[in-house]
């Protein structure tokens, strides 16, 4: 069949903040890469050659996107050649520079041509020139191959490129010495991968010695490259949250390139993931001022569960002010999540008379990824009147064994009376209108909110179920500017924390907030359970929701 090299599977954001994956091009007849820089003259000179080529093919089922992968290239860099020039392709933000490498790109110009089923390269070269493209080993010979459905290449088509020359300043840095397992790999898988991958943790395997890093290695870097570890990743040049799962262009390198040299144990001394850990407390802020037992729940091997909805009456005597929560799921194999919230001891009756969002205050709730043990902002908490009751909406899902789940709800008072009721609003486009064709790869949806008080913004969530896909979380003030609040490009079912903002954003009275996103109803959403089935909104997690959580307090 001829030599074509790999193009092993990556994952970019561009200069909008969309991620863009090598596999989920697989529709696509080919993915044609342009390596572009602001600061290289010859590729500014180069910007109406590459639209008209685009032109010319995208109609052909041919994707084109931009790379940037110059050391100096940031994200203000590649607006600017959206902004001056008017090149309107999505540009590839490669800070870390290691799709480049893998892709062997050497110079700014540089042209690939990928097809992404098979992750093959087909060409590698610059733009025709004269005479060139009249021969059949060119770029429009291939692109014309590749539209025309003709599979006659027996290798790579490989072709000279006149621009300005890539420096690769961290890979010849590791070249000539590889990163050191001791002093710079393990600090940062202890910084930030060991928490979940630990014996008994929710990590597929522990990180708790070389040898079983080593073994998983090209595990390891397959996730990394495409965006699925650290998982649920937010876009980083929007905002920053004290809990999202960051990795700087310079981690991600020496992870790479370690592994890529081999993963060597090197001459360090004692391996640093081999330590003795500390049995976690079940309680991780210690014993809660009250216990709430939810009732025993038998979850059968097999089925389909509807939402298990429970009321516990709390015994307080007195108001209370709540400024710790901590869920501690039963099995963690059945309970995917739940909610509660501080409703009236007479909620069910309420319920009858329709009058149950008006009653009831959101607590916390528990979903996969998030942080067990949850705090309320300094001076915030979660107001508990006298003769009140804990209202919760459970999700238990079957794994093939029946099991009896017994899940707690620790309380933690506040010793001082909070100046300010922590709130959580959930903003949804409302499930009933959820329709999603089947098989399409973006089905875009978006919903609004007017926050009639001006707030203090700590904590966001995106939900949606098996098909989400991104959503992005906007305000547009009263004067009519707006800013972005968080990004989450590539959505993940499993891991739905609350995002933390680092800094609380202060939003005035009559700011508008906007949720934006999409759903991925196509083969190459790897969770779709059936591509080929229509979606509704629904409870179940193969039907659809659209909902982004706020949680704040008001200034006044």
């Amino acid at each position: 069949m001829g030599k074509f090299p790999r193009a092993d599977n990556f994952a970019l954001l561009d200069q909008q903040g969309r991620q863009h994956e090598l596999r989920k091009y697989g529709d696509s007849e080919a993915l044609v890469l342009i390596s572009v820089a602001s600061a290289c003259e010859s590729s500014i000179e180069n910007l109406p050659e590459y639209q008209l080529l685009r032109t010319m093919w995208e109609r052909q089922g041919i994707e084109f996107l931009g790379i940037a992968a110059a050391p100096d290239e940031s994200l203000e860099s590649a607006r600017l050649l959206d902004e001056l020039y008017h090149f309107d392709l999505p540009i590839l933000l490669d800070s870390s520079q290691l799709v480049a490498e893998g892709l062997g790109i050497e110079k700014i110009g540089e042209i690939v041509v990928l097809d992404p089923g098979k992750q093959q390269m087909l060409y590698r070269g610059g733009l025709d020139v004269g005479s060139q493209a009249d021969r059949s080993e060119s770029l429009a010979a291939v692109l014309n191959d590749v539209a025309q459905g003709i599979d006659h290449q027996a290798e790579m088509v490989s072709a000279p490129t006149a621009g300005c020359t890539l420096s690769f300043p961290q890979k010849e840095l590791h070249l000539a010495t590889v990163p050191d397992y001791v002093g710079e790999v393990a600090p940062i898988l202890n910084a930030k991968c060991v928490s979940c991958h630990v014996e008994g943790g929710i990590g597929p395997f522990p990180m708790d010695s070389h040898q079983m890093v080593q073994g998983w290695s090209s595990m390891i870097k397959e996730v990394l490259m495409s965006r699925r570890m650290p998982p649920a990743q937010v876009d980083p040049h929007v905002n920053h949250f004290s809990n999202a799962r960051y990795l700087s262009a310079a981690e991600l390198q020496t992870l790479v390139h370690w592994i890529d040299a081999g993963a060597p144990r090197g001459e360090g001394g004692h391996d640093p993931l081999i330590r003795r850990l500390e049995p976690r407390p079940v309680w991780e802020l210690g014993e809660p001022d009250y216990i709430v037992d939810v009732p025993a729940f038998t979850v059968p091997a097999t089925g389909v569960l509807d939402y298990e909805n429970v009321t516990i009456n709390l015994p307080f005597s007195e108001d209370v002010w709540i400024k710790s929560v901590q869920h501690l799921p039963g099995d963690r194999r059945v309970l995917h999540h739940l909610l509660s919230f501080i409703v009236p001891a007479d909620y069910a009756e309420r319920i009858v008379e329709g009058e149950n969002d008006r009653y009831r205050e959101f607590l916390e709730g528990y979903a996969p990824g998030k942080v067990e043990a949850s705090s309320f902002p300094e001076g915030a908490g979660v107001f508990v009147p006298e003769g009140s009751a804990v209202q919760m909406s459970l999700h238990y899902t079957t794994f093939g064994k029946e099991v009896v789940d017994r899940t707690q709800l620790g309380l933690y008072f506040a010793e001082v009376i909070p100046r300010h009721q922590y709130s959580t609003y959930a903003l949804s486009y409302g499930g009933s209108n959820i329709e999603i064709p089947p098989g399409v790869a973006e089905h875009k949806m978006s919903a609004s909110h007017v926050f009639d008080d001006e707030i203090m913004l700590h904590g966001l969530r995106p939900h949606m179920h098996f098909r989400g896909k991104y959503m992005r979380f906007r305000v547009v003030y009263p004067d009519g500017t707006q800013d972005d609040i968080l990004n989450v490009p590539d959505y993940n079912f499993n891991w739905q924390p609350t995002y933390r903002l680092s800094e609380p954003m202060l939003l005035a009275a009559g700011s508008r907030v906007i949720i934006e996103g999409a759903f991925d109803n196509s083969e190459y959403n790897l969770g779709n359970p059936d591509p080929g089935a229509a979606v509704r909104g629904g409870a179940q997690s193969w039907d659809e929701m659209f909902i982004g959580y706020f949680s704040y307090y008001k200034t006044r």
